[in-house]
């Protein structure tokens, strides 16, 4: 900023009665007044006086050491190290190239380049902490809040938005062990990807597809196993934490009808994320749509094979969006299947002992029959229910 240009003019001195008194005035005049050279006069370039670096130039008028200095303006900033000198005191200040209030009093001040002084670094510095941080739900404070040029990076707002352990899923529960839409560029940390019985790149049997999604602007897809990268596993599941009692409800959608003859699964309660895990309760085909424990099968009623030996599978269409509810009860052992919001199975001392459940998995795990694509979309698994939406 720049300050204007203040002179103090010096008013007449009073007559010098006597050669004596006119030799010392000369003197004084030469030491002190506008243009002279003196080193040594009051105002000299280490001196101590106020005005520091003044307005309007590098040296200001009265010389390099005359009082007015480079002032507020200058290359340094008023309140330089003498009356009129280079360095005076408070410091740095405003204007200067290290900002007013610089490391004197009054801190670095707006437009400061660094500055130390007390008041702090305020707003407009290179690096201030002004008040906007990051904006609420932006991510890590790449918003610049008011007062730095990257002020508050780490500020209100944390660094991931709304949604549980996932983002993009509407009507995450607070309480949810796991919540996504799948709306990032990778998968959320609580998921957890094996093949056979070890970690592994998520990306050889999952994809996030943005040409078929349930909400938002992409979902997740289990690859076919005919498709170049993939593990060749025919176990392609995901597992997240849950419970022994726990609620689990996801929207899926399949380029085959969903409850063919022959066994596979899609979904499951375990006790482990290990893909041999003993312990499961299968949301699978088998004949229709079923829960499945070590070949142990509960249809819903009417459905599945009948007492006559005849078969009757309850399947989903293709290629269409299914509502999947499923509540798991490993202590009560009794598991339930919602298709739709509507109860089609009830399945009671099922398994047969009580069952310490604690992870929920799902994808595809391929036992019989054609390969085929899935998708999966909006997941919850959370203590309570949360329904489907109604239509």
């Amino acid at each position: 900023m720049n300050v204007p240009l203040s002179i103090r003019k010096l008013g007449p001195h009073p007559s010098m009665t006597t050669p004596f008194a006119l030799l010392a005035a000369a003197l004084l005049l030469g030491g002190a007044c506008s243009g002279g050279s003196s080193s040594n006069g009051s105002g000299g370039s280490q001196g101590s006086g106020s005005g520091g670096a003044g307005s309007g130039g590098k040296t200001g008028s009265g010389g390099s050491n005359g009082s007015g200095g480079s002032a507020s303006g200058g290359q340094v900033g008023s309140g330089g190290s003498g009356s009129g000198g280079k360095v005076g005191s408070g410091g740095s200040a405003s204007g200067g190239t290290l900002g007013s209030g610089g490391s004197g009093s009054g801190g670095s001040a707006s437009g400061g380049q660094v500055g130390s002084g007390s008041g702090g670094s305020s707003s407009g510095g290179q690096t201030g902490s002004g008040s906007g941080g990051s904006a609420s739900g932006g991510a890590g404070g790449i918003v610049a809040g008011s007062g730095g040029a990257a002020g508050g990076a780490s500020a209100s707002g944390g660094s991931t938005g709304g949604g549980g352990s996932g983002t993009g899923s509407p009507g995450c529960p607070s309480d949810a062990f796991f919540c996504s839409g799948f709306e990032d560029a990778t998968l959320p940390s609580a998921l957890v990807y094996k093949v056979n019985a070890a970690p592994g790149d998520w990306s050889r049997d999952f994809a996030l597809d943005t040409t078929v999604k349930h909400g938002g602007k992409q979902s997740l897809r289990v690859k076919a196993a005919s498709e170049s990268g993939t593990s060749g596993s025919s176990y392609k599941m995901l597992a997240v934490p849950a419970a022994t009692t726990f609620w689990a409800r996801f929207f899926m959608q399949s380029d085959l009808d969903i409850g063919g003859v022959d066994h596979n699964a899609f979904a499951s309660a375990s006790g482990s994320d290990d893909p041999n895990d003993g312990l499961s309760c299968e949301f699978a085909e088998d004949v229709g749509i079923a829960f499945n424990t070590k070949d142990d099968v509960r249809w819903p009623t009417g459905y599945g094979r009948t007492m006559s030996g005849g078969t009757m599978p309850y399947s989903l269409p293709k290629n269409a969006w299914h509502c999947i509810e499923i509540s798991y009860d490993g202590t009560g052992k009794v598991q339930q299947l919602f298709v739709e919001g509507t109860q089609l199975i009830n399945a009671t001392s099922y398994p047969t002992g009580t069952a310490a459940f604690k992870e929920f998995k799902f994808g595809f795990m391929q036992f019989h029959g054609p390969e085929r694509k899935i998708w999966y979309d909006d997941i919850v698994v959370s203590p309570t229910r949360s329904p489907c939406p109604v239509n």
